[in-house]
């Protein structure tokens, strides 16, 4: 691996940086050199967050250039297209969320938020290696919606597109997360890692 570049993607407040920062220290532990960067919307919590992290033995920048983006990490639909249309290589991996965070104006009905479908076939132009799942669901199903993103690490992990040993990314989440969330983070984790490697023998061969 020369860089693997990848964006998480969503809205404030679900989780971008925490990924980011699991993800990065993961790879340092195992030899590589990580740059990361941030940049946030109009407002903290609600507004987008893109998370820019490039691993590899030699890098220099933080922020990953247009159409350069290996993996995308979706935490948000609508965010995920986004950000896949202007960052993504060709035909890159996009991992994302099907439970959309809807905002303001299309809870008070100016505007309108897409169907997932429509979501899916505008993604389908970019690439055919996409993994998606209602990872929120799932997290509530593990006890509590905030551990959607580590829902998300866990697929991403278990896909075999980040060559990380699992063992290690779950043990420095774990510590992240700290003693009082790590059971539930860690079912988490593990319900991810499942399915994401359930989906690299299916959708990642498209």
């Amino acid at each position: 691996m020369e860089v693997l570049n990848i964006i998480i993607c969503g809205v404030g407040g679900q989780g971008n940086v925490l990924l980011e920062q699991i993800i990065g220290q993961s790879a340092m532990e195992e030899g590589y050199q990580v740059r990361a960067a941030d940049t946030f919307g109009a407002t903290q919590r609600g507004g987008s967050v893109l998370s820019h992290l490039r691993i590899g033995h030699e890098v220099s920048s933080c922020l990953i250039p247009w159409g350069r983006c290996d993996i995308i990490l979706g935490l948000e639909p609508s965010e995920a297209v986004r950000t896949a249309s202007t960052f993504l290589i060709e035909n890159g991996l996009v991992v994302v969320n099907t439970s959309p965070i809807l905002p303001p104006k299309v809870k008070t009905g100016e505007l309108n938020y897409p169907s997932f479908e429509i979501i899916l076939s505008l993604l389908r132009q970019l690439t055919q290696n996409i993994i998606y799942l209602d990872a929120t669901t799932l997290a509530k199903e593990n006890a509590t919606e905030r551990a959607m993103n580590v829902v998300m690490l866990g697929v991403l992990i278990g896909s075999g597109a980040v060559p990380m040993n699992p063992g290690m990314v779950k043990q420095v989440m774990l510590k992240r997360v700290g003693a009082s969330l790590a059971q539930v983070n860690a079912q988490a984790f593990d319900t991810g890692f499942e399915i994401g490697k359930q989906k690299q023998a299916t959708e990642l061969e498209k």
